[in-house]
């Protein structure tokens, strides 16, 4: 049993609790006598944007809230290390500081690391005083530039991709080790790459597993070692042991391969994701040395250009998420302990998710190691804006890809690394290539950048491509999975139109918003968008929703204070979207009644119900209303005119006739109390100084149901050890970190943080006219001594049971690709709006301009006759992404570009076209006419039209062009 197994001279320390903290630049606060005593204490992860994050309204045009105290600050921490400890090696090891981090050591400079999201550490050895106070100092930067595109050297760290929220916001551990020693996988400033674990010759019955350890000698004299790999099931079972013996020399590092067998292995599947343990132990003669633990997961998969994915033979669809690795939460901000990344990771697998993109950089250590547990296929980035990057930003970024391939290559949930989040120069593919070929040579994973059909070279790189909503793949010899679907926003509180309105539809940002959409609007469009662009095409891998969160990073509605893309809201409390995919992701029969059952009685509404079965019965009060046997978009069951009466709707759900699944909703009381309901980690609410308890605060009946339209304040009274914490309202300013909130669908979250102190915390919450709810919460004791705890963060434990295959397919028809998006001039065509854009071809009197209205040419100046050209959706007329339209120049040629002058010319038009001075009609519309020369292989981007600043009839751009022959051209 793993219980029994060796222990080594190794120890790892929680290094989280007890720091000192100022929101200033002090001078010479790295010194190991400055004065630290009128600091603040703080526990990490921490963060010093909590609390002014989640409080701003978006401000659309897809930018990030950017009103966050930025600067300079600084950590310092006292700790003593036991009398064990004298003769060890020690290293620090930081899981992630955003956004620069200088690190000293009793007052000598240990490094700096600009990455923000991967792993560093340092050797403490040489500077620690063993007998006596020693002090960390850190000094962080979270600024700056204003403009995305010139945010030198550091791309990433802008508020257009994450939220800029600094401080030491991950964990921090300390290690100890003899001097003979596995090494750390911490690449930066150790150049250590730790063990190198992986399967190969995998079957049912057989499976070879190597474990590569580099081993470490910084003793004065040789030694003759040996190194075993034991490997343990998830049971914690023994199964297989291997042996291997070399010498080391005095200070010599060397890699140390043993070679192990397991019969009959348990195979790691999306939907079975068995994980063992492989124990490396270090031994000089009989005495252990060291141990160090690794994950393995056994799998065999293959990403097919024709059929989609297997998983060890299996086929599964991908479906999930992108998701921002800063996973920001109202009146927490990026600062999370373990346990509610955990809690995140858990509502996407009760989801039915088995996909996870992390959004530009990284996601934590916990958080790859969730995905190992839970069953994600993982798109895993190092760092990266949306560029093609240069100088020292490149240096940063690929030495950053480097210590991300070191530090993750063991878990078997990632299957991709993302090379950038842009198109690279060959050279810098080339490196790329060489860093997986280098330190994960073994892994099997492919490569891929998104935007890669940027670049025509990028074919000769990339060994899939990661799509942006082109609708099809542009490199057709290769496999396709996307990477950011569905960008549509819609806050929780607004349920549809028949509802009462909570400040959406009245709030005096409404006709601001890209996105005008209800929870209804958002749940039955996931269907679509998912069913359309991958769903029904067997060709097509799958891909990411984006993203399964609301935060303050790139919004296009300034109703909001988030991005309201995500599934669930900025505390993770679930919108109807959620349901909505549950239902068709989840293998199990589903079904899900979108919306309540509390309407007037005048109401006469369509209702839908999503389902991953073939049939729908629906029922108000035992009546039957309809059946649905043909779905929309392969899961959405209609039901028009559903006059509503007090009772209960209810959904049966049917496959081959046989009922499968049920739900009911039911009308609801009218409001008479609150009720609070607290979630905490596995091993409860811990005095730590930054674990978190969440409350539940409801609004409910007598029945103690429930009440979906209830929307009034709720009022707190705090007493005890804690910092309170709150939550937010979606759609009001400065909602955040205040003693009363208003509930939100008849529920809202709200946190609380604990001290170093254990204690009992006692909140009550009021409303006038409702009966108050009292709750008691108790932080439990976390022992730590001298800055140092042996308690490591709390996470979910959770062991590998199967599930079945899906229940049902919905029918697939014949697809056949190709047509509408091939053209000789528009090369690596995507268009990434929310409708598809169609490629034509010979532009003339009649040809019909837009996919969605029927405004024809019929005016173009001639020299336009025979052009290709692009047919636009003028749906997206108020949408904006950076990078909504992009293609690679066929031939050399000359686009032309129609624009809607009532809309402000986009950037994009002003710096690379000339207005010709010519004009035409669509419909009753002027169309300013401009052009521009591009040479035959040029990237050609186009942003957005608008993004809400415009008439709300105002025309999509149209984009045409014509190969230059010698004179044929304006």
């Amino acid at each position: 049993m793993i219980s029994e197994a060796p222990a080594g001279n190794r120890a790892k320390y929680n290094f989280n609790l007890d720091w000192k903290f100022t929101k200033s630049n002090q001078e010479k606060a790295d010194a190991i006598a400055f004065d630290d005593a009128d600091w603040n204490t703080i526990s990490c992860p921490h963060t010093f944007n909590d609390e002014d994050t989640f409080d701003d309204y978006s401000l659309g045009h897809h930018d990030g809230e950017s009103n966050q105290w930025r600067g300079t600050v600084w950590y310092r921490k006292h700790f003593k290390l036991p009398e064990t400890e004298k003769g060890k090696k020690v290293y620090i090891e930081f899981e992630g500081v955003r956004q620069i981090a200088d690190v000293y050591i009793n007052g000598e400079y240990l490094g700096k690391n600009q990455t923000g999201f991967i792993p560093f550490g340092y050797d403490l050895t040489p500077y620690l005083n063993f007998d006596g106070d020693n002090v960390i100092a850190v000094k962080v930067n979270n600024d700056r530039g204003d403009d995305f595109r010139d945010n030198f050297p550091l791309v990433w760290n802008h508020e257009h991709w994450h939220p800029i929220h600094g401080g030491i916001y991950r964990n921090v551990f300390l290690h100890t080790m003899d001097p003979l020693h596995i090494t750390l996988p911490l690449y930066d400033n150790l150049k250590t790459v730790g063990t190198y674990v992986y399967a190969e010759n995998i079957s049912k019955e057989n499976a070879d597993v190597y474990v590569e350890a580099e081993i470490f000698n910084e003793y004065d004299a040789d030694k003759d070692i040996s190194v075993e790999a034991l490997i343990y099931d998830n049971q914690g079972n023994l199964v297989s042991t291997a042996s291997s013996s070399t010498e080391l020399k005095a200070g010599q590092k060397q890699i140390v391969t043993a070679k192990a067998t397991v019969e009959n292995p348990q195979l790691w599947y999306t939907r079975y994701p068995y994980m063992y343990k492989v124990l490396t132990v270090v031994k000089e003669g009989e005495t252990v040395v060291d141990t160090y633990e690794s994950p393995l997961g056994i799998r065999t998969f293959e990403f097919n250009k024709d059929s989609g994915f297997y998983n060890n033979g299996e086929y599964a669809k991908l479906h999930g998420w992108g998701q921002k690795p800063t996973n920001s939460w109202a009146g927490l901000g990026t600062a999370l302990p373990d346990w509610l990344r955990d809690f995140t990771y858990q509502l996407m697998d009760e989801a039915g998710g088995n996909f996870i993109r992390w959004g530009h950089c990284a996601g934590s250590p916990a958080e790859i190691a969730m995905g190992d547990k839970y069953g994600f296929v993982t798109l895993m980035p190092g760092v990266a804006g949306e560029s093609e990057d240069e100088g020292e930003t490149w240096d940063i970024r690929i030495a950053a890809f480097r210590d991300m391939v070191v530090y993750y290559r063991n878990h078997p949930s990632i299957f991709i690394w993302e090379g950038g989040n842009w198109a690279e120069s060959a050279p810098h593919y080339e490196q790329i290539l060489d860093v997986i070929n280098t330190y994960d040579s073994k892994g099997k994973r492919l490569m891929g950048n998104r935007r890669a059909d940027l670049a025509d070279h990028s074919v000769n790189y990339v060994s899939i491509e990661i799509g942006t909503e082109g609708w099809e793949g542009e490199f057709t010899n290769l496999p396709i999975v996307e990477s950011e679907y569905c960008r549509d926003e819609s806050p929780r509180r607004s349920w549809d139109e028949y509802s009462p309105d909570d400040n959406f539809f009245s709030h005096p940002n409404f006709k601001l918003n890209t996105y005008k959409l209800t929870s209804e609007d958002f749940a039955v469009r996931q269907a679509d968008h998912w069913w359309n662009k991958m769903g029904k095409k067997p060709y097509h891998s799958g891909g990411a929703n984006w993203v399964f969160s609301d935060g303050p990073h790139g919004g296009r509605c300034p109703t909001e204070v988030t991005r309201a893309s995500g599934e669930v809201d900025g505390v993770r409390l679930p919108k109807e979207a959620f349901y909505a995919l549950k239902s068709m992701w989840r293998p199990e029969p589903q079904v899900h009644i979108v919306g309540h059952w509390n309407y007037t009685e005048d109401t006469k509404k369509t209702m839908y119900v999503v389902s991953n079965c073939a049939a729908v019965k629906l029922y108000v009060n035992n009546e039957l209303i309809g059946i649905d046997t043909i779905p929309d978009n392969g899961y959405v069951f209609e039901f028009p005119d559903v006059q509503w009466k007090s009772g209960e709707i209810k959904a049966e759900a049917f496959i081959a006739d046989e009922l499968r699944v049920a739900q009911a909703k039911k009308t609801i009381g009218e409001p008479v109390a609150i009720k609070l309901s607290p979630i905490t980690g596995p091993k409860g609410w811990l005095a730590d100084g930054s674990d978190i308890v969440l409350l539940d605060v409801e609004v409910v009946d007598k029945d103690g149901q429930r009440c979906p339209l209830d929307k009034g304040r709720i009022d707190f009274t705090v007493s005890g050890a804690a910092i309170w914490r709150g939550g937010y309202n979606s759609g009001l300013e400065n909602s955040t970190n205040n003693l009363y909130l208003n509930t939100e669908c008849g529920i809202n979250r709200v946190a609380l943080r604990s001290l170093l102190q254990a204690g009992t915390v006692t909140v009550t919450a009021t409303r006038e006219g409702l009966k108050p709810a009292t709750i008691e919460l108790t932080s439990l004791k976390v022992d730590f001594a001298d800055g140092l705890s042996t308690e490591m963060p709390q996470v979910f434990e959770v062991l590998a049971t199967e599930e079945p295959m899906p229940v049902h397919t919905p029918f697939i028809p014949p697809f056949t690709p190709g047509e509408n998006i091939k053209s000789k001039l528009f090369t690596k065509f995507s268009y990434t709006g929310d409708s598809p854009a169609m490629l034509r071809t010979n532009a003339m009197w009649g040809k019909k301009a837009y996919t969605d209205l029927p405004y024809n040419y019929t005016t173009i100046p001639r020299y336009l006759n025979g052009s290709e050209y692009v047919r636009m959706p003028n749906s997206d007329n108020r949408y904006w992404a950076r990078d909504q339209l992009q293609f690679v120049a066929g031939a050399d040629m000359t686009i032309y570009v129609g624009h809607d002058d009532r809309v402000a010319r986009p950037k994009f038009l002003k710096e690379n076209y000339t207005d010709t001075g010519d004009d035409f009609k669509l419909g009753d519309v002027t169309m300013s006419l401009f052009k521009r020369e591009a040479k035959a292989g040029e990237s050609i981007i186009m942003a957005g039209n608008c993004d809400g600043n415009a008439p709300e009839d105002c025309r999509m751009y149209v984009v045409l062009a014509k190969e230059k022959n010698g004179g044929n051209e304006n």
